[in-house]
C-alpha cells in the first residue's frame, strides 16, 4: 500500500521496481508511449492499484519529460491547439472525475471498462471500419468526448494514452507528430494529476523519496529504448502502436483474472 512507502521497501521489491521500470522506459522509447501502460498493472500487482498510481504518477512525468526533449520541434504546437484544444481544456474535467472514481469505485470495474473499449476499437480497425472520412473533416468536434475520456482514464487508471492515440490513428495523422502530441498532453495531465492526488494526501514523502529511483531507471531504459528505434523500420511503426493496445487490453484483462484488480 501506499503507508508502505514511509516505512521502506523490502529488497526484492526495490528488485521488482527497477526491472519493471526499466523494461517500461524500455517500451516507451521503443514506442513513444508506453511507460504507464507496462509499469502501472504490473506496480499494482505489488501494491495494489491505488499505490502504484500514486508511485508512477512522478516517473511517468520525467519519462514524458525526456521524450518531449527527444522528440523537440518535430510537431506544431500551436497548431494542435488550434484543432485539438478541447482535449486540453477538459482532460482536467475528466482527471477530477477520474481521481474521484480511484477512491471510490472497484479498481476491476474501471479496468474492464478500459480493455473493453481497446477491442472495440482494435476488432473495427481489424474490419477495415476506422477509415472515417467525416471524423478526420471534424477534428476539434471528435476532440471534445476523447478529452473527457482520456482526462478519466488518465485519473482513474494512470493511462490517457490508449484513448489518445485510438483519437490520432482515428485522424490517420503522421506518426512522429502522433508522438510529439500525445507526450505534451501527456505532459500537461500528469502536472494536474500529480495536483490533484497530492491534495489528496496519496503523494507523501516516503512516497516522493521511492519514485526518484523509480524515474531514474525509467528515464534510462527510455533513451536505450530510443536508440532501438532508430534502427528499426519506421513503416512498421503504426502496427506497433496498435500492437501496444492490444497488449494494453490483455494485461487488463489478466490483472482482473488473477485478482490484481483491487484497489
Amino acid at each position: 500500500m501506499i503507508e508502505a512507502a514511509a516505512q521502506g521497501f523490502a529488497p526484492h521489491q526495490w528488485a521488482a521496481m527497477a526491472a519493471i521500470a526499466a523494461a517500461s522506459g524500455l517500451m516507451h522509447g521503443f514506442i513513444g508511449i508506453g511507460f504507464p501502460l507496462l509499469a502501472t498493472p504490473l506496480f499494482g500487482l505489488l501494491f495494489g492499484w491505488r499505490a502504484a498510481v500514486a508511485l508512477l504518477v512522478l516517473p511517468t512525468l520525467l519519462v514524458t519529460v525526456g521524450t518531449l526533449w527527444a522528440y523537440r520541434g518535430q510537431a506544431d504546437l500551436r497548431a494542435v491547439l488550434r484543432k485539438h484544444w478541447p482535449l486540453v481544456a477538459l482532460m482536467p474535467v475528466g482527471l477530477v472525475a477520474g481521481v474521484h472514481a480511484l477512491h471510490v469505485l472497484r479498481a476491476d470495474v474501471l479496468m474492464l471498462l478500459m480493455a473493453g473499449v481497446l477491442v472495440v476499437y482494435l476488432v473495427l480497425d481489424r474490419l477495415g471500419q476506422t477509415d472515417l472520412p467525416a471524423l478526420r473533416a471534424h477534428p476539434t468536434l471528435l476532440a471534445v468526448p476523447f478529452g473527457l475520456v482520456a482526462g478519466f482514464t488518465e485519473g482513474a487508471l494512470n493511462v490517457a494514452g490508449p484513448i489518445l492515440l485510438i483519437y490520432f490513428l482515428l485522424l490517420d495523422l503522421p506518426v512522429v507528430a502522433i508522438i510529439a502530441t500525445l507526450n505534451w498532453l501527456f505532459f500537461f495531465g500528469k502536472s494536474v494529476q500529480s495536483l490533484l492526488m497530492a491534495q489528496r494526501g496519496a503523494i507523501d514523502a516516503g512516497v516522493l523519496q521511492a519514485t526518484l529511483p523509480i524515474a531514474a531507471i525509467g528515464v534510462v531504459g527510455y533513451f536505450a529504448g530510443l536508440r532501438l528505434r532508430q534502427r528499426a523500420d519506421p513503416a512498421r511503426y503504426r502496427g506497433w502502436l496498435k500492437a501496444t493496445l492490444a497488449l494494453m487490453a490483455v494485461g487488463l484483462v489478466l490483472r482482473v483474472a488473477v485478482g490484481g484488480g483491487q484497489a
